[in-house]
């Protein structure tokens, strides 16, 4: 509750603050003098002429707008409001000549906004009102009412001089004029005439004060009033009716939803079982390259598989991997690139892709990491395609992985908009609200899923078990290293394959003490050659796998830029303000 009222205070301070700035905006030009005339009909319906003289001064304006309230908080059913049918008969001027204008809805209020978009005028200016308002007398058990707010108090410059006339089809039984802030008992002057009586404000209106009149009439003068009522629109917090059934149908809609999900995942999103025991590969399945056992993995093309392939290529003699000494104090490590044939047979797409776009950049066949940055995400992109294609192609996923998540993330999406319009509609036509936000849970549900949702074929399934396998027997190296010491010439050969299985550290760890110069010289050259160790090597290649994964991916920036009857004034109908424009 107290965050609720801090969070009223805060919006009403705003709203305060907003109108202040307003009022404060809109200065400079006077109300000289504002009166209206009120015909009571036979029929109930108030016929009045609003005679409203400003001074612009030197100001340039269009005209000025006038609001007058339509819609009343009802008392006696807090599910209805009052409502005054409004129509405009004319806006003339002093002579009257017709002037444009134009009605609309603002809030509560109707707003007739008076004056030529195209022209501007100044100086002294008069606008003559005629609107026609329906349901606006009170019926009492011994008189029928007229209280009536004539200039209202939301205007954001002073009225020198105010009155009201009001005629009737017979004589008045009581008058009464109030005039001062909301709430004010003051009084004001009050002439009696034959069938009516005109009421003048000695003082001036000021921006918040109000001049109000009431008017009785004996019963029978006229038709007996009967108020216009109407539903309430709901508020926000009327949206929500924690009923039995609302409660019952929400918690419906968050299982049904959610079963709904599952199942889907569970038919579409779920590999085949793989009954199989798990065995130690002693080498990569179907000799698929690092990029792709990487995709079959954790279904997802990425840059540590383009980092993979990068190793491996230099691995396969078509480019050479060597460290740059940092330059400087202050200098950072960099790696330079050089390559050592182009594109062949042997190459799957995107692995000539990414061969051909590393060397796009730089000169005489040679590249630096740090001049990939900003660049190279568009082959990237095109290189992770590419790998998707061919995981498609090669039929180890019946559709391209990354397009099956992102269709199931904005699956979701979409189910959140519904969610919204259900929300909002439920809530303010039933108060049912509570089931557009049980509707949110299986569409947040969906979105939470989606990266699951690709799913291998049978044979991707078979060859991901199989990677499994291979996972294991280069994890277990460290702890097997007699067998790898005699197989040194692999090391180099499975090094990509222990990037994409996060496992360089233990990998090397099986040919510590190995001098794997002979295997590394044809494609990788480290500052430490006096020194050089699988361990050594192993953090060189950590840091490059860092370094490579972060400029391959970097893209280039982007930019920016950086509201009744009750005895004092203020009461009754009428009311409302306006202002310049």
């Amino acid at each position: 509750m107290r965050r609720a009222a801090a969070a009223a205070l805060f919006v009403a301070a705003i709203a305060l603050l907003g109108a202040a700035r307003a009022t404060a905006a809109d200065d400079g030009w006077t109300i000289i003098s504002f009166d209206a005339q009120i015909r009571i009909q036979t029929d109930g319906r108030l016929l009045i002429t609003e005679t409203i003289d400003v001074d612009f001064a030197q100001l340039e304006r269009h005209g000025i707008f006038r609001e007058i309230p339509v819609r009343y908080d009802w008392p006696q059913d807090r599910t209805k409001v009052r409502v005054y049918e409004l129509q405009v008969q004319s806006v003339t001027d002093a002579q009257r000549r017709r002037v444009k204008y134009e009605t609309s809805g603002h809030g509560a209020n109707v707003q007739i906004k008076i004056g030529d978009p195209d022209h501007t005028v100044t100086g002294k200016q008069t606008y003559v009102i005629a609107y026609l308002v329906k349901g606006a007398l009170n019926a009492f058990s011994d008189h029928d009412e007229l209280f009536w707010n004539v200039t209202g108090s939301e205007w954001p410059v002073p009225i020198l001089r105010s009155s009201a006339t009001v005629s009737a089809p017979g004589p008045l039984t009581q008058t009464a004029c109030f005039a001062g802030p909301r709430g004010s008992t003051a009084g004001c002057q009050v002439q009696p005439l034959t069938n009516g009586a005109t009421y003048s404000n000695p003082r001036a209106v000021t921006p918040g004060d109000d001049f109000t009149i009431v008017a009785g009439l004996r019963k029978g003068v006229v038709s007996e009033p009967v108020p216009i009522l109407t539903d309430r629109p709901r508020e926000i917090e009327d949206y929500f009716d924690i009923t039995p059934l609302w409660l019952a149908l929400a918690v419906f809609v968050v299982l049904a939803g959610l079963a709904l999900v599952l199942w889907r995942w569970y038919t579409a999103g779920r590999d085949q079982p793989e009954h199989e025991t798990i065995v130690p590969e002693y080498e990569p399945p179907e000799k698929l390259r690092p990029a792709e056992v990487g995709l079959l993995m954790d279904e997802r093309a990425d840059p540590l598989d383009v980092t993979a392939t990068i190793v491996d290529l230099a691995v396969r003699g078509y480019l050479e991997i060597a460290e740059v000494p940092k330059e400087g104090l202050f200098g950072s490590r960099d790696w330079s690139l050089t390559r050592k044939k182009g594109s062949d047979a042997q190459l799957r797409d995107y692995e000539r892709t990414i061969l051909d776009g590393l060397f796009s950049y730089g000169s005489g066949g040679q590249v630096k990491l740090s001049e990939l940055k900003r660049h190279f995400y568009k082959t990237l992109n095109e290189a992770e395609s590419e790998l998707y294609d061919e995981s498609v192609t090669s039929r180890w996923f019946p559709a391209d992985p990354s397009r099956v998540r992102l269709t199931y993330a904005a699956l979701g999406v979409a189910l959140i908009v519904v969610a919204g319009i259900v929300t909002f509609a439920l809530g303010m036509f039933a108060g049912g609200g509570i089931v557009g936000l049980a509707t949110a849970v299986p569409a947040i549900a969906v979105i939470v899923v989606s990266p699951i949702m690709p799913r291998k074929t049978q044979s991707g399934a078979e060859l991901h078990r199989r990677a499994l396998g291979f996972e294991r027997y280069m994890q277990v190296a460290e702890t097997d290293r007699q067998k790898f010491a005699e197989r040194e010439h692999i090391f180099a050969e499975y090094l990509p394959y222990a990037i994409v299985f996060r496992c360089v550290d233990q990998w090397a760890k099986a040919f510590e003490g190995l001098d794997l110069k002979e295997a590394t010289s044809g494609w990788y050259v480290g500052n430490n050659l006096a020194s050089f160790s699988a361990a050594n090597m192993s953090r060189d290649l950590s840091s490059f796998s860092s370094q490579i994964s972060s400029a391959i991916a970097s893209t280039p920036g982007g930019s920016g830029s950086s509201g009744f009857s009750g005895g004092s004034s203020g009461g009754g109908g009428g009311g409302g303000g306006g202002g310049s424009w």
